[in-house]
């Protein structure tokens, strides 16, 4: 166990070494470790740290630490473990891997920092991961699995370092703890670190996700979801930045001719000046965004906006008049968040969101969006930027902290009644904040990532395949943390690279998920066997919405292949380019038999029962849904 602390650029790694039974102190003398236990049977073991500073005065000048490492002591037996790794926020893959696999993240840094926690730093090592949040290690030969999370939000981020032997057993796992600030280290007072969970388990993987997922949210959560998710059309995926005026209204004229079941008619990027300037339309859209709001309600929708409230670009009028409020570098140079080349040339910045400037920009621009312009629905993207390293102005916050606090402003801003969407955006620090959250990377007109994407080694590349993945693997924070965001539906036949099976897989995933729906292509050009597609997937979607699905067999493949919703629907799908024999296990406590009617044809399913499993014959891309 171990700190690393720095005073300006001098950094420091002090060991903790035992003084008595869960008492520790640092080599260096400044810090003592106070680690206690319980145990039961049910809810396993739960460690509570607490961090003391040992010096009669405060830290000097130009202290601040980076990280607490704590060594767990519970390991799991025995070898052939896989590992679930937990990504760290919406965008981030999250998926099983092995134990000869290697944890490399992004070539590039700016894809790193963008997409994964630029506070974690991968070795690329054989064997050895980091996992944002939670970690779920198991043998599913045997079906003995740990599962190590923590409890609750606390004040720093938390995420667990796992390293694998050369049988897949397990030799060391470690909490880390992103503190990266100068907290309160007032001399003797006890800094309280979240509380770590290690359960050791027997059996279903996918249950004790949920599961904790469910006990998560009722500590952490946002109290009673509507049992209605949000379905609707966002402009992105067709016409991303090129949007006008015109093409907002002549989409929402072919909604109510088309007669489509939507509640929601969002706005997604490119009718703001530039990114920054909130608040300033483009020449785009000369009637200004209010008259946009009051139009959707016309007939009878609710409008929805986009905006990334943490990020600010050069050019942007908020740039040049606050530079005090933009996040910097030791430098004085301004922090990179994203490089974007839909929005120009050069870096997209970030504000430093514990400055008393930044902090009133944001809230003026949301109670301008919400009781001015009349949007209930905002969708925030790129929220990361809020996590991001400087020499911020409040340096007794963590990271997690600041971002915490611009998100209760902003809900305090816009009130309870106003969705709040969040994308872009570190996962546990979000929950309790947010109605709805993206669970994965964008989807994209194709199925697998670019080959640039590839050559970069890029495991967070945007496509459908990827977010298909998370939705998947995440499926079950649905309804315990927030509503789920799959993100958006794709079913056109021009400008889309999918095949019918990989759009009609995407839909079957996304209906049964019961999440958000969301459709985003050109509804002015939408084929009518595309529009079938489409209306039998929000007759899907809204039996499966009000309930929580659980993934089956994340220690199986990569790409999971089937997920139950207990509204009773099964999807199984073959997300190979070859016709396969899908062979999953049958959901606990499901009876079931034949026959089995897909959902999207009504044609039978030879779906067979082999020793308390399923098995059917899919064809490449191959999708059906059945009633169970």
């Amino acid at each position: 166990m171990k700190i690393q602390y720095r005073v300006h650029n001098s950094v420091t790694i002090s060991n903790f070494l035992p003084v008595k039974a869960g008492v520790y102190q640092s080599e260096c003398k400044k810090f003592e470790l106070l680690l206690t236990s319980t145990t039961d049977t049910k809810t396993g073991t739960i460690l509570s740290p607490k961090l003391i500073w040992r010096e009669s005065t405060r830290p000097e000048v130009g202290f601040s630490v980076d990280y607490l490492e704590l060594e767990l002591s519970i390991l799991p037996e025995g070898g052939g473990y896989s590992l679930f790794q937990h990504g760290y926020q919406s965008w981030s893959i999250s998926r099983k891997v092995e134990n000869t696999s290697i944890d490399r993240p992004p070539f590039l840094s700016f894809l790193q920092y963008s997409q994964e926690n630029i506070y974690s730093k991968h070795e690329s090592k054989v064997g050895k991961f980091i996992s944002e949040y939670l970690t779920l290690v198991y043998n599913k030969e045997n079906g003995n699995g740990v599962l190590y999370a923590p409890i609750e939000q606390g004040e720093f981020g938390t995420k667990f370092e796992v390293v694998f032997g050369e049988s897949a057993n397990i030799t060391s796992v470690k909490a880390i703890y992103d503190i990266h600030c100068l907290p309160d280290l007032r001399p003797n007072a006890k800094l309280s670190i979240a509380k770590i969970k290690v359960l050791p388990f027997k059996g279903n993987p996918e249950g004790k996700l949920a599961k904790y997922f469910e006990e998560l949210g009722n500590k952490e959560g946002p109290g009673n979801l509507p049992k209605k998710v949000p379905t609707g059309w966002c402009s992105w995926y067709y016409y991303y930045t090129k949007i006008d005026q015109k093409t907002i209204l002549d989409n929402l004229t072919k909604v109510r001719e088309l007669n489509l079941p939507f509640e929601f008619f969002q706005i997604d990027d490119g009718y703001q000046r530039e990114i920054g300037d909130w608040l300033i339309p483009n020449e785009k859209f000369p009637g200004g965004m209010r008259i946009l709001a009051d139009e959707i309600k016309r007939v009878g929708l609710k409008p929805g906006i986009w905006l990334a409230p943490f990020l600010v670009r050069k050019k942007s009028e908020f740039f040049r008049k606050y530079p005090e409020a933009i996040l910097k570098d030791q430098n004085g140079k301004p922090v990179p968040a994203i490089y974007q080349p839909l929005w120009g040339k050069g870096y997209t910045y970030a504000l430093d969101i514990t400055h008393p400037t930044a902090l009133a920009y944001i809230e003026k621009v949301f109670t301008t969006l919400v009781k001015e312009w009349g949007y209930p629905y905002l969708k925030l993207d790129f929220l990361y930027a809020g996590l991001l390293p400087g020499d911020v102005y409040n340096k007794s916050l963590s990271p997690q902290a600041r971002y915490r606090n611009a998100l209760e402003l902003i809900r305090k801003v816009v009130g309870k009644n106003t969705f709040l969407l969040g994308c872009g955006a570190p996962m546990l620090p979000s929950v309790g904040i947010f109605d709805g959250m993206r669970i994965s990377c964008d989807v994209a007109p194709f199925w697998y990532p670019e080959k640039l994407r590839v050559f970069l080694k890029d495991r967070d590349a945007l496509c459908t395949r990827t977010a298909l993945i998370n939705d998947i693997t995440r499926s079950s924070m649905h309804r315990h943390l927030w509503l789920n965001d799959p993100d958006c539906l794709l079913v056109r036949k021009k400008r889309n690279k999918m095949n019918e099976a990989q759009t009609k897989l995407m839909a079957s995933v996304m209906a049964v998920s019961g999440g958000m729906l969301l459709v985003s292509d050109d509804l002015t050009k939408l084929e009518m066997d595309r529009l079938d597609l489409l209306k039998k997937a929000f007759q899907l979607n809204r039996e499966c919405q009000g309930y929580t699905p659980v993934p089956i067999g994340i220690f199986d493949e990569e790409f999971p292949v089937a997920m139950y919703n207990p509204a009773g629907y099964l999807g199984i799908w073959n997300p190979t380019e070859e016709e396969q024999t899908v062979r999953f296990t049958i959901p606990l406590g499901l009876k079931s038999k034949a026959p089995f009617l897909d959902f999207w044809t009504g044609t039978m399913v030879d779906l067979r029962i082999v020793d308390g499993h399923f098995e059917t014959t899919l064809p490449a891309f191959g999708s059906v849904v059945v009633a169970v």
